[in-house]
């Protein structure tokens, strides 16, 4: 009987101490993870100077054209860094099936060593992919405060 007892106590403390997942947080969970793949393949695709590629992956804003992006992160001081340097402390916050922010401390290689910086990004889900905004991507390449030039013409 006692040992009965101590199973039942310790398999009532068991369960009770299990989270079950409901369905909304496990889909939140999935996004959360898509959310960081791709914004990881974005910050490597910058890194790797692959702009054209960076450009296909962010959000138009700001009426930027695609050159003056491309030019504008080609000639930054700042790229992301590799590896475990690039995204820490990774935080998203999933706002519908489209909409997220990803909050993060990002690093960056500065030519003269790394620079960290936490930032928290504005996303939406766009053809298949979670893109950050362009005002964000340009921001973060550390050039300057404010991005001007380049402007698309109105029709």
């Amino acid at each position: 009987m006692k040992v009965r007892m101590i199973l039942l106590v310790a398999l009532l403390t068991l369960c009770s101490t299990l989270t079950i997942m409901s369905p909304a947080a496990a889909r939140d969970d999935v996004i959360a993870g898509e959310i960081r793949k791709d914004v990881e393949r974005t910050l490597d695709l910058w890194r790797e100077g692959r702009y054209e590629d960076v450009y296909n992956r962010v959000l138009e804003s700001g009426g930027h054209t695609k050159e003056f992006f491309i030019t504008y992160l080609a000639s930054a001081p700042r790229r992301p860094s590799c590896c475990w340097e690039k995204m820490q402390e990774v935080k998203v916050a999933v706002n519908g099936d489209n909409r997220a922010t990803l909050k993060a401390r990002f690093g960056f290689d500065t030519g003269t060593g790394v620079e960290f910086m936490t930032r928290g990004l504005k996303l939406e889900k766009e053809d298949g992919v979670w893109k950050i905004k362009m005002s964000d991507a340009l921001s973060l390449s550390g050039k300057g405060k404010k991005v001007s030039g380049g402007k698309k013409k109105s029709p």
